[in-house]
């Protein structure tokens, strides 16, 4: 499928916001692995991550800067910092590898998901307030885990993966019944002249 217009636009300030917060997870692995650099940078790290994140919705709706690339790249983009973090606390933090494991199951499984509804809508599904709060949840608990903040990491993790995974049960549910049917699908694809 060819995108027109102004959705089709990759290079925007709220996508390079997007990207910058991956570009800078190799930097923050190496500070809060490192000896000799204080956890404080990877803080600095963290806390520009959180306002570049919501500066990046604003910027897009202030700026009529909203694309389908941003629509992609953002929740990519977290998923891609939950997964860098959520390792260094595994390999470093004694993060259990099995709360993890569920944890990128789960969004494995919402990316497919996603990824067949946009195949027959042509559209990008969007988040629910549930899977918020959930990932927000599991987020603060990475965190805990990443600077070491204990007993609060170990009492957080298991309710923390339990709910995200209820949250994920949730959205694939209203994927499911939200998906049109074969023929609406076929009709929609001959409606905007995409062929397979």
């Amino acid at each position: 499928m060819t995108l027109g217009g102004s959705e089709s636009r990759f290079w925007t300030i709220p996508n390079a916001l997007s990207l910058s917060r991956i570009a800078l997870l190799p930097v923050w692995w190496w500070v809060m692995a490192s000896p000799t650099i204080s956890d404080v940078w990877g803080g600095v790290l963290i806390i520009y991550a959180i306002i570049s994140d919501v500066a990046d919705g604003y910027l897009a709706r202030r700026l009529g800067q909203i694309t389908r690339w941003g629509r992609i790249l953002d929740p990519i983009g977290d998923k891609i910092a939950a997964l860098v973090v959520g390792i260094f606390c595994v390999m470093h933090r004694g993060m259990s590898p099995l709360a993890f494991f569920l944890t990128i199951a789960r969004d494995l499984a919402l990316v497919i998901g996603g990824w067949l509804i946009f195949r027959k809508r042509y559209e990008i599904p969007t988040s629910i307030n549930i899977g918020r709060y959930a990932a927000l949840i599991w987020g603060l608990t990475l965190l805990c885990f990443a600077f070491d903040w204990q007993p609060v990491a170990g009492w957080l993790v298991w309710p923390a993966v339990a709910f995200y995974l209820l949250a994920g049960i949730v959205y694939l549910a209203g994927l499911r019944r939200s998906a049109p049917n074969p023929s609406v699908a076929a009709n929609r694809t001959k409606s905007v002249g995409i062929s397979s």
